[in-house]
């Protein structure tokens, strides 16, 4: 039972326990609203965590509840709700897959983004893992997710004197709903992972996302040296050598911990390079065997499946040699491979000087290799084309499964409220299809309110962040992304004077809201964060600029749920995905976007979700496509959108606009959803020949 700084947890809402030790009540409406009329006020100090809720409850507030009968109906048919969904047996997969016999997916991944009270995540990759797992969960995958705990997590970060600062907040597992993991034999998981000829302990730790376990390593336990003590405390923090040891316990260690779960996956997912470490541990379990290496081989590609996330070269981990020796010297004997034989499958050609690349890696032991968008499939294949000289670039076994977002997490109350009511209850179970939708019976005044209320819902949330409150009935402007140089933050404020006569038109106000976090070492990115910081503060902008400090999951839900236009101007072919602007599409928000990774496939066939920023192709010579492009989102903000949102009828209606807004929930919320995309890896990968 439950423990709090009042007492137990009242018998009479027992089922409480079980719902709370479980992450589906975070995309489940009615659940979170009784989750958080336990306490409005402590529910949001916990900012989400469930446990640090209860442990703030008092035994008073306890009490009230026990006997508030409307409290224990609404919790009686939540936790029969749960239930339910924890129990079908009538499935998606049991519908469609039944037949295969299978031993089930493992899926690794760097980080996981599943809510924010789960600080181990930093941005996309994270939360598209994230979402990759509650759809996995709701249409009834046999499926474990497998990554580390960042007791540090990433970075919380507030903005001083102008500029970003990072701060570093260590987590309990039990704040954070985690509980140590169980072995086949009942016993307290814990592995050992090879590192520097001595084998470092890995606890294990679990969270419940719906029907999947997320298995999290741990190296901070007692008994091992300080320097592994400190390997997983922060994602993305220290060196290379520091990186490399996560990866050896991300992969390695991973894949020794599905083991000792007493599971034998079908398919082993690897979701970006990062992970590729699993593809050496099932070299070893083979060869340990007495297999041939050639069949080995064979086995592990057969069984490994592979996923790209970076167009960026810099964004594919590399190694010097020394280094891999180093780390995995006694490793890599077990493995009974030379140096240069471990080197080489880290090289697209062997015997050479290149560093020994993860992403290579990867490729070297996957049946089957994606990008996330067409697009990037297409730059994937440019990139790895000398790794299969035997082919034609268009040839090169990298195909694209386009990402998407999962609706029920990112999906804002209001908007989905007015679809169940006109298109049916069942409406989000319907877009794991892919078909486009019919929103001609959904009234536009229903579609208009419903985005107000989500629209004010953000004007509230600023006026708490920020202290300002900004006129609703504005043009809200969005723009939330890690602040990398090449996605351009601050390309719509580089004509100052044009983008302050746009903002500060007073029979036509636009507002501009951003948010997002660059890395501690990178200073390019931390600058545009400034500029956007001084111009936020510029006085002629009148306030009309705002910007969001520690950009997490919950102030990107707000943002993208309340916000008119997102705003995403990445230098192309560089943006894999992007998944920000699917959660706006969903919500009936448009984007005004350049043309790269799924908004190129989200703009075409005049779909009307929103405008195209720039040609298809980029500028060879970059500063003058930087330019280009500058003027032609000013251009497009200036004659189409901002004329279009307050182009208004007698009733107060913008009806164009909403035209647009049911055609980006029509087009975009069924073909860039999570339920789509793991139904296309499923499919076309995870089940494929």
């Amino acid at each position: 039972m439950t423990r709090t700084n009042g007492g137990p947890v009242p018998d009479s809402l027992a089922g409480l326990d079980r719902l709370l030790t479980n992450f589906w009540w975070t995309w489940n409406g009615s659940a979170r609203d009784l989750v958080r009329s336990i306490d409005p006020n402590a529910f949001d100090a916990a900012r989400g965590s469930t446990s640090k809720l209860v442990a703030g409850i008092s035994a008073r507030r306890w009490r009230e509840l026990s006997r508030d009968e409307a409290f224990g109906s609404r919790l009686a048919a939540v936790v029969a709700e749960f239930d339910a969904y924890m129990t079908a047996t009538d499935t998606w997969w049991s519908r469609n897959h039944a037949e295969r016999a299978t031993g089930g997916i493992a899926y690794f991944s760097a980080e996981f983004g599943v809510h924010e009270s789960l600080p181990i995540y930093s941005g996309g990759l994270g939360v598209l893992a994230g979402d990759h797992v509650k759809s996995a969960s709701d249409l009834g995958l046999p499926f474990t997710a497998v990554g580390l705990f960042y007791r540090d997590g990433y970075f919380q970060q507030s903005i001083r004197d102008g500029a970003q600062w990072e701060e570093y907040l260590p987590s309990k597992h039990s704040d954070l709903g985690l509980r140590r993991a169980t072995g086949a034999g009942g016993q307290p998981l814990e592995v050992y992972v090879p590192l520097f000829g001595r084998n470092v302990r890995a606890e294990v730790f679990e969270a419940r996302i719906g029907r999947v376990r997320l298995l999290l390593l741990d190296t901070d336990v007692s008994n091992n040296h300080m320097d592994d003590r400190w390997l997983t405390r922060r994602l993305y923090g220290g060196d290379r050598r520091t990186r490399i040891c996560q990866e050896v316990v991300l992969g390695i260690g991973g894949l020794r911990a599905v083991r000792a779960m007493g599971l034998a996956p079908d398919v082993l997912h690897l979701n970006e390079g990062h992970t590729a470490f699993v593809v050496l541990e099932r070299y070893r379990e083979e060869i340990h065997t007495g297999c041939h290496p050639h069949v080995a081989w064979d086995r592990i590609r057969a069984q490994t499946v592979f996923t790209t996330h970076t167009p960026v070269p810099a964004g594919h981990d590399r190694f010097s040699d020394q280094l891999v020796d180093e780390v995995l010297g006694s490793y890599r004997e077990q493995l009974g491979l030379s140096p240069d034989e471990l080197l080489d499958l880290g090289r697209v050609r062997s015997a050479s000087t290149e560093s020994f690349c993860m992403t290579v890696l990867a490729l070297k032991g996957a049946r089957s290799a994606n990008g996330v968008s067409e697009k990037h499939g297409e730059v994937s294949r440019t990139m790895w084309k000398d790794l299969f000289p035997e082919r034609t670039e268009a040839d090169v076994p990298i195909g694209h499964i386009t990402n998407g977002v999962h609706a029920p997490s990112w999906l804002g109350g209001p908007i989905r409220a007015c679809l169940e009511e006109h298109l049916g209850a069942d409406v989000l179970s319907r877009v794991v299809t892919g078909d486009e939708l019919d929103l001609s019976a959904v009234p536009d005044e229903a579609l208009w309110a419903a985005h107000l209320a989500q629209k004010e819902h953000l004007v509230d949330f600023i006026e708490d962040r920020n202290g300002v409150r900004i006129d609703e009935n504005a043009l809200i402007l969005g723009f939330a992304r890690r602040f990398a140089p090449y996605k351009r933050g601050d390309l719509i404020l580089s004509d100052m004077a044009r983008s302050r006569a746009l903002f500060t038109d007073p029979e036509r106000p636009v507002y501009l809201l951003y948010g997002g976090k660059s890395h501690p070492r990178d200073r390019p990115g931390k600058e545009i964060i400034e500029r956007v910081i001084q111009a936020s503060k510029d006085p002629s902008m009148q306030g009309h600029v705002l910007f969001l400090s520690n950009y997490e999951i919950d102030v990107g839900r707000t943002m993208t749920q309340g916000v008119d236009v997102w705003i995403n101007n990445p230098r192309r072919p560089l943006e894999a995905s992007g998944t920000s602007g699917q959660k706006v599409s969903m919500n009936g928000g448009l984007n005004c976007s350049t043309l790269d990774g799924w908004w190129l496939e989200g703009y075409r066939n005049e779909t009307l979700a929103g405008w195209g920023v720039g040609a298809v192709e980029p500028d060879p010579d970059q500063a003058a496509g930087d330019r280009a492009d500058a003027l032609d989102l000013y251009e497009t903000l200036e004659q189409h959108v901002v004329p279009l949102y307050y182009d208004r009828d007698a009733a107060g209606l913008p009806r164009e606009w909403l035209h647009r807004m049911k055609r980006a929930i029509a087009t975009c919320l069924p073909l860039f959803n999570t339920d789509r995309m793991v139904a296309d890896y499923v499919q076309d990968v995870y089940l494929a020949d």
